[in-house]
């Protein structure tokens, strides 16, 4: 099928992007990755007026270290991830994670916003974020919040997200590693 008509939208920061999607209202949906937006429009599921692609936005990518947490922007794809050397060192079981997730074609465009943002209960993300302890930022027409990841989920496909809110990054505590000593006899 072929998605109905809607309005094209590619704003430069963050800031404008929230301007937008508040400005837009319910008929605006933000789109990173697409692979799960897209074939909802193509099967007439979803039908927003207005995509706002986030794509332009370079604030919205990228993986670091902040003290004792790992920062991801949300619109690092997958692939990103896996060749991410942080990841692969602080947080082992997302690099996992992220390898099972499809294919490389949907990893290469896959990012880690959209697998969360959404609360598709078919994601791999959002459960692993929750076991971890992650919070996801928001930003909005009211300013930033954090949340953690267990109450961002309300229901399949339902969030905590508000009006005119973007979920703009993701922080994981990074795991203490426990070393086992070996017991004298």
């Amino acid at each position: 099928m072929i998605p109905g008509p809607f309005s094209y939208h590619r704003p430069a920061t963050v800031a404008d992007a929230v301007k937008l999607l508040a400005s837009l209202g319910d008929e605006a949906r933000p789109l990173a990755g697409g692979h799960s937006l897209v074939p909802m429009m193509k099967l007439r599921l979803a039908s927003p007026e207005h995509l706002v692609d986030l794509h332009g936005i370079d604030g919205l990518k990228g993986v670091r270290r902040d003290g004792d947490k790992i920062v991801i922007g949300a619109m690092t794809t997958q692939h990103e991830l896996l060749a991410s050397d942080e990841i692969g060192k602080s947080l082992p079981i997302l690099h996992e994670t992220a390898l099972l997730i499809a294919d490389p074609q949907v990893r290469y465009r896959g990012t880690i916003g959209g697998n969360v943002a959404n609360g598709d209960p078919g994601n791999d993300m959002p459960a692993l974020m929750m076991t971890l302890g992650a919070s996801y930022r928001l930003e909005g027409p009211g300013g930033t919040r954090d949340i953690a990841a267990a109450e961002f989920y309300q229901g399949a496909y339902f969030t905590a997200l508000e009006a005119g809110e973007l979920l703009t990054s993701v922080a994981v505590p990074v795991p203490l590693r426990v070393m086992a000593t070996p017991m004298k006899s």
